[in-house]
Formats: structure tokens, sequence, C-alpha cells
């Protein structure tokens, strides 16, 4: 896409923004009929993702998850166009941090968080995360290939007061500024690339690759390790609790962060499975396929 182009989107995704959720939400009615009906995006992924982490559900069970979660993804997808706009007032109403109390008790003792959350809820708000916690925080991020949206694309999720880097800058980024009280966000839930996969584990009936760079810097870096659970109260608002998992993960055996991290989220997950992120090729590497 041209510079142009890309910047005639950005507009239209901007005004977009400026209408209310009411308007949003028929929106979403309007997409999720159009994605799910019409034109199927990913359903094949979606239903064998989801009849392979729930073997003891039957077909109606399982279509009546992928449904539901469908329509929370273009729930998702709107209220990510409105984070482009939305107030600090609207954004805290309905993406309300249950107890950040959680937070502050390290900020007090010293200690930097390590903030670990999975794709799950609106994943996307959690850069409001800033307007609840007195740390500095920061946050890891995919690069987009358009270097223009990329740049309006961080601006947008800096708004509240995020510092965002690259990916493959996270260790040299998490490093350079270890000083001072911080809050580092990760979501370690998506399949790592094959070149880079270290570790195997059980996830929603599965044998599973996974991230464990989360582990690795909290260890490194002596990071108070937080889990934020995300739950959907109702259409678009949220409501997420704070987990100390660790306050000393170099005490921690090998590999013991990654396996608490990954078993509480699966208990997450299987409260309320529709809305978890089922449309990634999550189980798209085997152990012992080479690629």
């Amino acid at each position: 896409m041209s510079n142009i182009g890309t910047y005639i989107l950005i507009g239209i995704i901007y005004l977009t923004s400026l209408l209310p959720h009411w308007i949003l939400y028929r929106l979403s009615d309007f997409n999720f009929f159009f994605i799910y009906y019409v034109i199927g995006y990913r359903k094949k992924v979606v239903y064998e993702n989801l009849k392979n982490s729930f073997p003891e559900k039957s077909h109606e069970e399982l279509k009546q998850i992928e449904k539901k979660f469908f329509h929370h993804l273009t729930d998702v997808i709107m209220e990510t166009v409105k984070e482009f706009s939305i107030s600090k007032r609207s954004i805290k109403k309905r993406f309300k941090f249950m107890n950040p109390e959680v937070f502050q008790q390290h900020y007090d003792n010293g200690k930097s968080v390590m903030m670990t959350m999975g794709h799950y809820g609106n994943f996307e708000y959690g850069v409001s995360a800033p307007l609840w916690v007195p740390q500095e925080c920061w946050a890891v991020y995919g690069k987009i290939e358009n270097p223009v949206f990329d740049k309006y694309l961080v601006r947008t999720r800096e708004r509240f007061g995020f510092t965002l880097f690259p990916m493959e800058e996270t260790y040299n980024v998490m490093l350079k500024h270890k000083q001072g009280d911080k809050l580092y966000m990760f979501m370690a839930d998506q399949s790592p690339h094959h070149a880079k996969i270290k570790y195997w584990l059980p996830f929603l009936n599965q044998e599973t690759p996974v991230h464990k760079g989360a582990e690795k810097l909290s260890k490194m870096m002596d990071l108070a390790v937080v889990f934020i659970d995300i739950q959907k109260v109702k259409r678009g608002y949220y409501e997420i609790t704070a987990h100390t998992l660790y306050d000393n993960p170099k005490e921690t055996s090998e590999n013991e962060i990654t396996d608490k991290y990954f078993e509480i989220l699966e208990k997450v997950i299987q409260k309320n499975p529709e809305y978890w992120l089922w449309s990634h090729k999550r189980w798209k590497y085997k152990r012992g396929v080479k690629y």
C-alpha cells in the first residue's frame, strides 16, 4: 500500500473510532455475519483447535463456542478501532483493574514487574495499564511491514503511558533500562518460530511448543512475575485481576515459571473458551517433524 493509501486508511480508522460504542457494536454484528457466514475466515483452523483442545465436547458444543469466539473477535476488532480515540476516563471505566494494589506493593518494595497475560479477553486494552499502576510501563510488539502504519499504531498504543519496543530488540532494551521500578508486559501464549523452539509442554490437551523469554528475562533481571486474568463482564466491559506468581524468580527451578504461566492460562481458557484467540495457528508445528 502506498503512503497516500495508508494515510487514507488511518483517517478512515480514526473517524470510525469517533463513533459511539453502540454504533461500533452494530458494525461488529455485521462484521460477524460477513466473516463467519460469508467468507468463513479461518473457521477450519478455529474448529480444529477447539476439537483438539476439548475432545470431550460434542460437535454442537464446539460449534457454539466457535460462533461465540467469532462474535467476540469482531467486538475486539471494533474495540481496537475505538482505541485510536478513546478517552482515559472511558477506557478506565471499561477496562478495570480490580486489585492494582498488587502492583503498588511491588513498587513500594522496589521491585520491577514482569506482567504476563494471554491473548484472552480484550488483550489490546492492556495498553491502559499505566493508568492503574505506579511503575513505568514497557511492552514488546511485533513490527508491521508498512512503516507509516507501524508508526501510527505504536503512537496509538503509547497514548496512555506505555513505551513500546520491537520484539527483536527485547533483550537489549530491557537490559539497558533495567534500573528503576518498571513493568514489562509480555504475551507469551503464541507459537514460537520453529527454529526458536526450545521447550514443549502439555497445554489444552496437546503437546505444545512455547516461548521461554518471559521466564529467562524475569530471572535475569529479578522481576516479580504477575499474571493478569482478563474477564469479560459484558459487552465492552472487562475486569482484570492480578496474581503474583513469583516474588523471587531466581529461586525457581528450570521451566517452573513457564509451566505455571501455561497452567493458569489453561484454567482461564477452560472457564470461558470463547474469549481466547483460536484463529491463531497455535499448533502448526509438531514435535519431531523437521521444517
